[in-house]
């Protein structure tokens, strides 16, 4: 039976969120996701996933399914799974940019490629080269004792990293992390604490916000503080603190990774799978990143158990990620989820490991994802 592709769908699921999730570009309360189902000749069905937000990423699941349909899936039929190289070039001579619908053909064909040779997919892009991945707990924006009170019980938990979402209101940020500082060191617990600002903060702002908390302790790093063109700012902030600056929003592609790397703007790089084009060339960022000194953490765009797990698949055979993922929020955050066994389950004291099933080792509820799934 052939590898080759034969038709590739993309479906459109929305699934309502637990809480509303708030961070200083948007808040939500439900989320769309583009879920696309490659289908070989041989029978073999593979599954991808992107999450973006309009905010974060310029994309919607409806662009994605719009793109796919009319520009990317047209010259991916006939040609044989694992030819991932090739299918990167036809989508990128096919279309410009568009990072989260390639990024979710890019994450099906990896699925279906693992299934077809009956191996793990870390097994194919690496190897094993941790056994569990370590996890960052991610608190949205939202009330000081709310956010207390969730960071505490997920340190508890065993997550030795947790994210809090800053970037509003500076004085509020201060106040939160100071509290949640204090709680941990009064726990004798080990737990670091890491901000995310999503480019809220101006330069003097994040440059003042940051060397305060330096006065009363550490903090593990200070993710894409400044709008994420203001790449000269986010230098400016990395020469006049202590505190390693984490860059995402930043980096959308290889290029932009490469123009971070030479200008020397930042110490750590969030590589998420579903915005940068996928596991191929996230791999390819991860070799920019280890050959700099650099090293990267994998972040979350709010995705399924499908995304999740591709993530996961990355982590544990990419050395560079030396930095806790917080991939797994989308997990905690959704009303269920369109994988049949939930992803918090293979969660334990703060790490998760991969399974050993064939691709991406899930399986996906094909009844939520509506016609042609079948």
């Amino acid at each position: 039976m052939e590898n080759k592709i034969k038709k590739i769908i993309t479906h459109i699921v929305e699934v309502p969120l637990k809480n509303t999730w708030q961070i200083s570009l948007y808040s939500a309360n439900t989320r769309q996701h583009a879920v696309v189902e490659v289908i070989l000749e041989n029978g073999i069905h593979g599954f991808g996933e992107a999450s973006p937000s309009p905010a974060f990423m310029g994309e919607t699941a409806e662009t994605i399914k719009l793109v796919n349909d009319l520009y990317l899936a047209p010259v991916l039929i006939g040609l044989p799974v694992d030819e991932i190289a090739i299918a990167h070039t036809k989508m990128n001579q096919a279309i410009y940019a568009q990072t989260a619908a390639k990024s979710a053909i890019d994450i099906a064909l990896h699925d279906a490629w693992g299934k077809t040779l009956n191996q793990p997919l870390y097994k194919l892009i690496g190897g094993e080269v941790r056994e569990t991945v370590p996890l960052t707990y991610v608190v949205g924006i939202k009330n000081n004792e709310d956010a207390y009170k969730e960071a505490i019980r997920r340190v508890n938990e065993g997550f030795n990293v947790i994210k809090i979402k800053v970037g509003n209101e500076p004085k509020r940020d201060i106040a939160l992390v100071n509290l949640i500082r204090k709680a941990i060191n009064d726990s004798g617990q080990e737990a670091q604490i890491r901000l995310d600002a999503n480019q809220g903060y101006d330069v003097p702002t994040a440059i003042k916000v940051i060397r305060e908390l330096e006065e009363t302790g550490e903090i593990e790093s200070v993710e894409q503080p400044v709008r994420k063109w203001n790449i000269f700012g986010i230098k400016e902030i990395r020469e006049k603190v202590k505190t390693p600056i984490m860059i995402d929003e930043t980096v959308f592609s290889l290029e932009d990774a490469m123009n971070a790397i030479k200008l020397g703007i930042a110490d750590i790089i969030n590589l998420k799978i579903c915005k940068v084009g996928g596991i191929y060339q996230s791999k390819k960022i991860a070799a920019l990143a280890e050959a700099a000194g650099m090293s990267c953490t994998v972040g979350s765009n709010l995705e399924l158990g499908i995304g999740i797990a591709a993530s996961a698949q990355f982590v544990t055979s990419t050395s560079v990620v030396k930095n806790p993922s917080d991939f797994i929020c989308g997990a905690y955050l959704h009303e269920y989820d369109i994988t049949k066994m939930p992803m918090m389950d293979l969660v334990k004291d703060g790490a998760m490991k991969v399974s050993e099933k064939p691709g991406l080792g899930i399986d996906v509820n094909t009844s939520l994802l509506g016609k042609g799934s079948k």
